[in-house]
Order: C-alpha cells, then sequence, then structure tokens
C-alpha cells in the first residue's frame, strides 16, 4: 500500500493547476481591421484572463486567422459574451477588443 501513496504523492506534487479567467474581456486584436471604431478579434488574441480565444469562423479570417464572434470560446472554456451591434458574420455579432468574455467552465 505504501508504494502506491507514493506514487500518488508524487503525481499530485508534479501536477500544475489550471489558472482559470474570471468574467472580463477580449484584450487583443487586429491591427488593422477594425468593427465600430475596435480591433477585430480574431482566434489566438488574448483576453484580460489572460487566456487566447479558441475557435473562430470557419469561412471568415481577418489577417489570416478565423474571425471571432459571440458565442466562440476561449481556451480555458469561457465564452465570448459581447459583440457589436451592426457587424454579423454567420448570423452572429462580431467580436472586438473590449467585447466581454464570461468566466471560464
Amino acid at each position: 500500500m505504501r508504494p502506491l501513496w507514493l506514487a500518488l504523492t508524487f503525481i499530485a506534487a508534479g501536477s500544475t493547476p489550471v489558472a482559470c479567467q474570471t468574467s472580463g474581456a477580449i484584450a487583443g486584436g487586429s491591427a488593422d481591421v477594425t468593427i465600430e471604431s475596435q480591433p477585430a478579434a480574431r482566434q489566438g488574441d488574448a483576453t484580460s484572463g489572460g487566456d487566447a480565444l479558441a475557435s473562430g469562423s470557419p469561412n471568415v479570417m481577418i489577417n489570416g486567422k478565423p474571425a471571432v464572434v459571440q458565442g466562440d470560446r476561449s481556451d480555458c472554456g469561457g465564452v465570448v459574451a459581447g459583440g457589436a451591434s451592426n457587424v454579423f458574420i454567420n448570423g452572429k455579432p462580431m467580436a472586438r477588443s473590449g467585447d466581454a468574455t464570461s468566466d471560464c467552465r
């Protein structure tokens, strides 16, 4: 029984905790494409929580990266909650720098 306990202790000690984003906003965006005067959000752009936007449009690219829309997710499972009022991609509001993101899942 003792060798098993040591193995579990070693595994637990070597584990790295996963950072979790709290509600925040998209912090990154395109340097040369703006949507309603804000930088357009793209897959890979940062959020204020420190993770990156992980999903995006399958058919709209901005600077070679998928465009992000309301409902897309970040690396930790957070969701883009905000979006443009007049620009839509596949029927969903286009995400921009400063738009809200939800907590990680």
